[in-house]
């Protein structure tokens, strides 16, 4: 516990003086893509969506300590990973896929169809650019919580919102 303190009490110094390359502004966790967020209950969705199309089986998702879903709306290009804390519990929203014929744009305006220099333009305070690989993967935040645009031919063929890494 103590060592828990002084690391805390560290990194608070750290970040109070600029040491190093430790920086002060929030970090990026995620977007929107229209509507839709991390975290919004099931009955968001479908106010929203309409029910899906199809639902997959409530599985135990060991890996994060809940249980998931696959929600699939194939009209509006999106699909849902949906959890709960148990079996049939009320589900939120773990992850957004979004495909054509999807038309939605995130917070910062970007879509299926974007360009990669668009996506660079708006997300380029967040890039990772570790795990981004040129013409393939811009990664904004990181695998562990953020954007992943799918890029093929120089446009965005495909937005993931959420963690995609354990």
């Amino acid at each position: 516990m103590k060592s828990i303190l002084v690391a805390r009490l560290f990194l608070l110094a750290a970040v109070s003086l600029g040491i190093g390359s430790l920086r002060a502004e929030k970090p990026f966790e995620s977007d929107s893509l229209g509507n839709l967020r991390l975290g919004q209950p099931a009955t968001t969705i479908t106010k929203s969506l309409g029910k899906p199309a199809r639902k997959g089986q409530d599985v135990e998702w060991e890996a994060i300590g809940a249980w998931g879903q696959e929600w699939q709306f194939p009209k509006q290009g999106l699909t849902l990973a949906m959890s709960s804390e148990k079996k049939g519990g009320a589900k939120t929203v773990l992850s957004i896929t979004a495909e054509a014929p999807c038309k939605l744009a995130t917070s910062r305006g970007i879509r299926i169809g974007s360009t990669e220099a668009d996506v660079a333009k708006a997300y380029r305070d967040v890039q990772d650019k570790e795990d981004s690989e040129p013409g393939k993967l811009f990664v904004a935040g990181s695998l562990y919580g953020g954007v992943m645009f799918h890029l093929a031919e120089g446009k965005v063929v495909k937005i993931f919102i959420g963690a995609s890494a354990e």
